[in-house]
């Protein structure tokens, strides 16, 4: 523990000095305040799943500094802490520290990066939503281009470099949409690869874990009195092997989303039928053949900075039903403050 707050004493030092020398060479600085409010409440009973309540909130301050055009660094920090604090409940510290190059087409990050603005639409089957809690920033590389008709995000998250007692763990991502009218093709997939520690005694095997799903929707937005209607169907198929255990073991299933909105509700629907997916980052409801998912939510207040949203979902899967209460508070503050 000494260790642990040694190095993480000397980060805050480098990322000082680091500070100062960008400062010296900004052309424009900043101010940005991210808040997170979150209070949700699972009921859950099915296996796999995990009944818990995440009541709590995250505040982000950092600071940006622009180097040159389309070229900004930012640092800041991430402070998370659950309500109910005890000794098995602490408060979490997560650095915000890198570099961005963005213009109209590009958006290139690499260092501590909060992760939520950037892969917010990958859907839970990829990446549980219980992240937006845990792991605020993704830690490593972002790259993302987009034009009027296409998009397509790659990303490496590095979970945990190896050590005596921690393995090495990466996932490495993609996210991407192309549309052709009222109608849009979407990819989503995620590669997660579990490695050793450096402590050749223990009895390991290398984990090997991936998923990919691609799926044709149409937008009918601008067809109906709603404000906003999407429809998708498509598939999905996960890839699974530890090293030496068992070989490559593949499942597949068919997906489809229904997304409908009107002033302030909305309400949202996911099926997924086929074989049983094994999602070490995924959300725990697909490690069965049968699921489906309905959202009902309302958003009593929405600005450009500011969110409330309330969302009832109820999740249907073979002899069970659960359900979910979910309320969330997103508040960002964004000015200049030197130029």
């Amino acid at each position: 523990m000494k260790i642990h707050s040694i190095l993480f004493h000397r980060f805050y030092i480098l990322l000082l000095f680091l500070f100062i020398s960008v400062i010296a060479k900004s052309q424009n600085i900043g101010l940005n305040i991210d808040f997170f409010g979150y209070a949700d409440n699972r009921e859950y009973g099915a296996p796999y799943t995990i009944p818990k309540t995440f009541f709590g909130a995250t505040v982000s301050p950092n600071l940006y500094f622009k180097l040159e055009e389309n070229h900004r660094f930012y640092g800041g920090v991430h402070f998370n802490q659950e309500f109910g604090i005890n000794s098995q409940n602490q408060s979490r510290l997560n650095p915000i520290a890198y570099y961005n190059y963005k213009t109209d087409n590009f958006d290139f990050a690499l260092g501590f990066i909060p992760r939520y603005e950037r892969l917010k639409d990958i859907p839970r089957l990829v990446l549980a939503d219980t992240l937006m809690y845990d792991r605020p920033n993704m830690e490593g590389m972002y790259f993302n281009y987009r034009n009027a008709s296409f998009q397509q995000s790659v990303f490496i998250d590095w979970l945990s470099k190896q050590g005596s007692k921690n393995r090495e763990q990466f996932v490495a991502g993609i996210s991407g949409k192309y549309s052709i009218g009222d109608f849009f093709i979407r990819n989503d997939g995620l590669l997660y690869h579990n490695a050793l520690t450096s402590n050749d005694s223990l009895e390991e095997h290398i984990q090997d874990n991936a998923v990919i799903m691609i799926r044709l929707g149409l937008d009918l937005s601008h067809k109906t009195f709603l404000d906003s209607l999407t429809i998708d169907a498509g598939a999905a198929m996960g890839f699974d092997r530890v090293r030496s255990v068992y070989d490559m073991q593949k499942a597949s299933g068919f997906i489809s989303n229904i997304h409908m909105a009107y002033k302030r509700f909305f309400v949202a629907n996911t099926l997924y039928l086929g074989q049983a997916l094994n999602l070490p980052n995924g959300d725990s409801f697909y490690h069965r053949d049968k699921y489906d998912r309905i959202d009902l939510g309302w958003t009593p207040f929405k600005t450009d900075k500011i969110e409330g949203k309330f969302t009832a979902s109820f999740h249907f899967s073979p002899g069970q039903i659960d359900n979910q209460q979910m309320f969330t508070l997103r508040y960002n503050f964004t000015k200049d403050l030197w130029n």
